[in-house]
């Protein structure tokens, strides 16, 4: 599918089954690195743009990901490679553009680094001080994404396009300032490391 540039996973079966197997791996957006990897024609996803410094963290992930599927006694890269080739066809051009696989170790760990523990709720109510939390989880997130690069994931979790993302830095719930600014990161509204809470208001 050379051509293909736009993509809706969201609510989709394929989606729901990767997210399913996936629940409790710590990494980045796996549906989404995988399209990305996979499709080199996508620049939209999920009714957002792929941004070239995105586009770069998910092909090293999916390279990762791929990697997790080589038989665990291959002798150098260039064999895991060859194996790897038989399943995923983007891999060798991938391999070119960022490294081998077995090389991105010290970029995974860069990249854990970076991700932050955020409590993720989903509340209905008039406004977000008086609203109810119906259920919440724990998601890893980067400090350096942008509001509207989180959408997709509130999307998902809300099961509806119809909400309004807050953001309490310092976890106490008395504080909530709206995500507004799409082109803004999540770092600009004080997000840290397990003790923030983003609240999604449907």
């Amino acid at each position: 599918m050379p051509k293909l540039k736009t993509l809706y996973l969201a609510q989709t079966p394929l989606f729901e089954s990767t997210a399913a197997q996936n629940k409790a791996t710590v990494n980045v957006d796996i549906p989404r690195a995988q399209v990305v990897g996979r499709l080199a024609s996508i620049t939209k996803l999920d009714g957002t743009k792929v941004t070239p410094e995105e586009r770069t963290e998910l092909e090293r992930f999916y390279l990762s990901l791929c990697a997790r599927q080589a038989a665990s006694d291959l002798e150098d890269s260039k064999a895991m490679l060859d194996q790897l080739a038989q399943m995923f066809p983007r891999i060798r051009a991938l391999a070119e553009k960022h490294g081998a696989p077995r090389l991105q170790r010290a970029q995974e760990s860069k990249l854990k680094a970076r991700l932050t523990a955020t409590t993720i709720e989903i509340a209905q109510g008039p406004d977000v001080h008086s609203s109810v939390v119906l259920r919440s989880e724990s998601k890893p997130l980067i400090r350096s994404m942008l509001v509207r690069q989180l959408r997709p994931i509130a999307m998902r979790m809300a099961r509806s396009r119809n909400f309004t993302l807050y953001l309490c830095a310092d976890g106490s719930g008395d504080e909530w300032v709206c995500l507004d600014a799409d082109t803004r990161e999540l770092s600009y509204y004080g997000l840290e490391d397990g003790v923030s809470i983003i609240r999604i208001l449907t």
